[in-house]
């Protein structure tokens, strides 16, 4: 029993779920968001310099880290990659604010 369990946990799933989906969805929204106002934090220049290449990128981001979360094989390998994305681009901010402010 305890093998059959085990097997059927680690078995690649082929098909995308919907908690798979909303997982993915919600983190590239996230993560895109993230990422742009990283760019934008850092481009010094006037607003429209800043806010045009950030409105232009977001939605092209958002769909390319949407299919790159939609790849993972488990809902935990999805939670990591968003967390850890997120940790990163966190620690940007914060070197950007400790070094160039």
């Amino acid at each position: 029993m305890k093998k059959s369990f085990y097997l059927y946990l680690n078995e690649p799933k082929t098909r995308i779920g919907w908690v798979h989906g909303i997982l993915a969805c919600m983190g590239s929204i996230f993560i895109g968001y993230l990422l742009m106002a990283l760019v934008t934090y850092v481009i010094e220049d006037d607003y429209a310099f800043k806010l045009i290449p950030s409105m232009i990128t977001t939605p092209i981001l958002i769909c390319i880290i949407g299919i790159w979360l939609l790849f993972c094989k488990s809902y935990l390998e999805i939670v990591k990659k968003i967390i850890y994305t997120i940790i990163l681009i966190l620690i940007l901010f914060f070197i950007k604010g400790f070094f160039y402010d």
